[in-house]
């Protein structure tokens, strides 16, 4: 279960929460199995930056590998994931009102060498990302395996340090800046966003989550 108030709290005072042991452990170690079987299958693109038709690759911002995945996926543990991901949804829009109607999500892979740059996961061009979600699959963990996901506020301070830890889950503001620093073993999660309509608009610029951070717009 999802712990709502821990959950609502951490995003409205500092704008990410990280939550472990976010799922079953067997549900985490079948969706890692599942994401090395098709990494292994070839399945895996190099990712992109921009939006829609005008992306691109740019390896010098990013070298990940990803595989986008669909609502009518048929295997079991991603079914799973993606029904806990729409409880998420409705406990942010019934507690913060955000609008959230879609979630797009896919397999990222990080092999030794990889890493991508500082960057903001909100297009300027079509404000629809509101929560970025990454859920980390890697066993035995440790910090010398480099990795980690740097978290900044919008002054561009750093405020958290996250490890990739196996069934590790954080949520935060897209607005935030964050990274993922070069990685020294093979490293995998599954990263997705929470969107609203385009006509929602973010009219501040918080770091935390406010209940007045959204309004509806023309």
């Amino acid at each position: 279960m999802i712990d709502t108030e821990h959950l609502i709290n951490d995003l409205c005072k500092q704008g990410f929460c990280i939550i472990d042991d976010f799922l079953e452990q067997t549900q985490c170690q079948s969706l890692r199995t599942t994401a090395q079987k098709l990494y292994e299958q070839g399945l895996f693109r190099g990712a992109k930056i921009g939006l829609k038709l005008g992306s691109h690759k740019n390896e010098s911002v990013r070298t990940d590998e990803i595989l986008w995945l669909e609502e009518n996926e048929t295997d079991p543990a991603i079914q799973f994931f993606l029904k806990r991901m729409k409880q998420l949804a409705q406990i942010l829009n019934q507690s913060l009102f955000l609008g959230i109607h879609e979630f797009e999500t896919h397999f990222a892979a990080y092999q030794p060498g990889t890493y991508y740059k500082k960057h903001v996961d909100q297009f300027a061009a079509q404000k629809t990302r509101k929560i970025s979600c990454v859920y980390y699959l890697n066993p035995h963990w440790t910090p010398d395996f480099g990795g980690e996901l740097k978290l900044y506020n919008t002054e561009d301070q750093l405020i958290q340090n996250v490890l990739p830890l196996e069934n590790r889950f954080i949520c935060f503001n897209s607005e935030l800046p964050h990274e993922v620093c070069v990685t020294h073993q093979p490293r995998y999660s599954i990263t997705g966003w929470m969107k609203t309509p385009a006509h929602f608009i973010l009219t501040k610029v918080h770091s935390p989550i406010s209940k007045k951070s959204y309004e509806e717009s023309d």
